[in-house]
């Protein structure tokens, strides 16, 4: 057979997703620029059963030339969502997850509706969240929700400011953490205005 005839091999897929998922190539960009403190290896996350270890590696893929490897990382975490995940690393993989499509929602058409999605995501656990860190004496206090104030930017931005205020009100009575009166105010305000442009 003439050389130009050979085909090139076609690799078989093995059953294991890092393999399947990733070339030889891809697996060393991931592991060169995972750097966590405590050392450890990229593949050692990316091998959890749990979405929010492969979120937290997604958060060192988040250069532009990088995303594609974040998404990948991103979309198995999907996969392995399930009622058996502790409600903590949900909220936290959903965070992580809407920042990071978020980030890229003037680049890539799907990413600000994946982004909306995460944060509609973690909103729907803040109340069991909410009661988590507010029981658990190792927190004993409720932190900011990335869900409700990026989704609140979103909703402002889109000009659906009721929906905006009905966030800050909803967060607000879970008692996450941030100036919710100030943006209620302001959003009334602005509601007022609209009201006698009519």
């Amino acid at each position: 057979m003439l050389p130009f005839f050979r085909r090139k091999a076609e690799s078989q897929p093995t059953g294991d997703w890092w393999t399947d998922t990733f070339t030889p190539e891809e697996h060393a960009t991931i592991e060169g620029v995972f750097a966590p403190l405590g050392g450890g290896t990229a593949e050692s996350l990316a091998r959890s059963t749990n979405p929010n270890s492969l979120g937290a590696l997604a958060e060192y893929l988040k250069k532009e030339h990088l995303r594609h490897l974040g998404y990948k990382l991103l979309d198995r975490a999907d996969t392995l969502v399930n009622e058996n995940v502790p409600v903590l690393d949900l909220h936290f993989y959903f965070a992580v997850r809407g920042g990071f499509y978020y980030r890229w929602r003037d680049h890539d058409p799907f990413a600000l509706d994946e982004a909306v999605k995460s944060f509609e995501r973690q909103i729907g656990l803040g109340a069991n969240v909410a009661r988590f860190f507010r029981e658990d004496k190792n927190w004993g206090f409720i932190p900011a929700h990335a869900g409700y104030r990026q989704l609140r930017i979103i909703e402002e931005k889109r000009g659906n400011w009721t929906l905006a205020r009905a966030l800050c009100e909803q967060a607000k009575a879970e008692g996450w953490a941030d100036d919710w009166d100030h943006h209620i105010g302001r959003i009334d305000k602005k509601l007022a205005a609209m009201k006698t442009q009519d």
